[in-house]
């Protein structure tokens, strides 16, 4: 019976990045380069665990980033007379200086892609 390896040489470094953050250095690859098959696929197995993880921090740490702009959101309407959620999107863009790019902003709120347009379908 012939084993199956899934791991991918030509993006194993993309891989460290989603696990650990940042790219592989120069030590990693020496032991990469001197792991057998066997080694390589539990190196890639484990990486693939600490990725999940790492996305699943990150999606929590977005909802939690949202919950707290739902309240400065709510906070403006409720101490600024006639403000409007759109109001005070309009107010973040210029507190965080992105000329108006949702894309930014949410990036610089630390929330999902897609949130302030409204293109991400929340349920929470």
């Amino acid at each position: 019976m012939e084993t199956r390896y899934t791991f991918d040489e030509n993006i194993v470094s993309d891989l460290y990045k989603e696990a650990f953050g940042i790219r592989p250095r120069e030590e990693f690859w020496v032991n990469w380069n001197s792991y057998s098959d066997e080694e390589k696929q539990v190196s890639w197995d484990q990486m693939l665990d600490f990725a999940d993880r790492a996305a699943e921090n990150e999606l929590e740490a977005q909802i939690e980033a949202e919950y707290d702009l739902e309240d400065r959101i709510q906070f403006m309407k409720s101490t600024i007379v006639g403000c409007t959620r759109e109001d005070a999107i309009r107010y973040l863009h210029d507190v965080y200086d992105t000329r108006g790019s949702d894309e930014y902003l949410e990036h610089e709120l630390g929330v999902r892609y897609g949130y302030i347009s409204g293109s991400l379908k929340v349920g929470y």
